[in-house]
C-alpha cells in the first residue's frame, strides 16, 4: 500500500515538473549571417524568454548601424538556409521589446534552434543583418 501512494506520488511530481519550461534563448545579428551573406557594418543582439505553458516569447533585440524597414522571425532554417517569415517584430528606434504568442509550430522551430531574427532596410531590403536563436 505505501508502494502504491509513493509510486503515485512520484509520477504526479514527474507529470507536474515536465508540463511548463521557461528558456532563455540569444541571436546575435550579422550582415555576415544573412543568406547570402553581405557586407553590412551593422550589429544587433536579441534576448528572449520563452514560456512553454503559456506559449509567450519575451522579446528585447538592440542594434546598431542599420535603419530596420522590417524586422521578422523567420522559421525553419538552417543557418545555411532562408525560411518563411512567421512573426513581425515591430520597427522602432533600438531597443524593441515586447512580447508575442506563439503557435506550437513557431515555438518547435525557435525550441529547435531553426527560428532566426532578420532585420530587413532598404540598403538590403533581403536582410540587412540576421541571427539564428539559441538557447543560453
Amino acid at each position: 500500500m505505501i508502494m502504491i501512494a509513493l509510486t503515485g506520488l512520484f509520477l504526479l511530481t514527474a507529470a507536474t515538473t515536465g508540463q511548463a519550461a521557461t528558456v532563455s534563448l540569444t541571436a546575435y545579428l550579422l550582415g555576415g549571417n544573412v543568406v547570402p551573406q553581405n557586407k553590412s557594418d551593422a550589429f544587433g543582439e536579441g534576448q528572449f524568454t520563452y514560456d512553454s505553458q503559456s506559449g509567450t516569447l519575451e522579446y528585447y533585440l538592440t542594434y546598431d548601424g542599420a535603419a530596420p524597414t522590417k524586422i521578422d522571425l523567420h522559421g525553419p532554417a538552417k543557418p545555411d538556409g532562408n525560411g518563411p517569415a512567421i512573426l513581425s517584430f515591430p520597427v522602432s528606434a533600438s531597443p524593441v521589446s515586447g512580447t508575442a504568442t506563439l503557435t506550437k509550430a513557431q515555438a518547435d522551430a525557435l525550441l529547435a534552434g531553426t527560428a532566426y531574427v532578420d532585420m530587413h532596410s532598404q540598403a538590403y531590403p533581403d536582410g540587412e543583418i540576421r541571427g539564428q536563436i539559441r538557447r543560453q
